[in-house]
């Protein structure tokens, strides 16, 4: 970055940075799919923040490669600014969507250390 003549985005570490993140999302689902899931995976949240990370990622990533040889081209700054800003609201809107969907808890396992603490329970001294 320090020895480019002119100022401009470091295209290929982004890029890097994109397929590493895409890697582990997409392992992410395959764990998630070998296990048995009770109900339907699109009901939990992390489903959809990890719908939005991979189409953000994804659109960013070709369109990071692509831009690295048409950057210069002003019709290709008009297109590549649609794109991006169309990505990064899709990904908006699905993050939202993830806030509203309630996880059902009823399927989850009791934590024992919510017991009830302030029950008294004398300590009785055996004869």
């Amino acid at each position: 970055y320090l020895r480019i003549s002119k100022p401009e985005l470091p295209f290929v570490p982004l890029a890097t940075e994109y397929v590493i993140l895409l890697t582990f999302i997409i392992y992410f689902f395959f764990e998630v799919l070998q296990g048995a899931p009770v109900e339907p995976i699109y009901l939990k949240p992390i489903f959809w923040i990890s719908v939005a990370f991979i189409i953000n990622f994804s659109g960013n990533f070709f369109l990071f490669l692509y831009s690295k040889n048409n950057y210069a081209d002003d019709a290709f700054k008009h297109s590549y600014t649609i794109i991006y800003s169309s990505v990064t609201i899709l990904k908006n809107i699905l993050l939202c969507v993830s806030i509203l969907i309630k996880e059902n808890i009823s399927n989850q396992t009791k934590d024992p250390f919510t017991s009830d603490v302030d029950v008294f329970h004398p300590i009785v001294k055996q004869p």
